[in-house]
């Protein structure tokens, strides 16, 4: 949906960072506006940063991603409810 890159530093040794925003196509993924209670599609977004824009580039888009599956994923240590007593 969206792509930025920005340079931090100038010179042949620049940084850039890069910024993506992704929706997937299918509609697992929604969330429910607080106000109007609409569904809506989520939106993931990710950054990276490197010396090669395209390695900045990948970088971004792979924390996009793993935001977009890491959502559905239950934590390995749930929280204990408000009944365990944890020592």
């Amino acid at each position: 949906m969206e792509y930025s890159l920005t340079s931090v530093t100038e010179g042949i040794d620049a940084v850039a960072t890069t910024r993506v925003l992704i929706r997937p196509d299918h509609n697992g993924h929604t969330a429910t506006h607080a106000l109007t209670g609409e569904s809506l599609r989520r939106n993931f977004s990710g950054s990276g940063a490197d010396m090669d824009v395209v390695v900045s580039s990948v970088r971004a888009y792979i924390s996009a991603l793993n935001k977009m599956l890491g959502l559905g994923k239950r934590p390995l240590n749930e929280i204990p409810n408000s009944e365990t007593v944890v020592v």
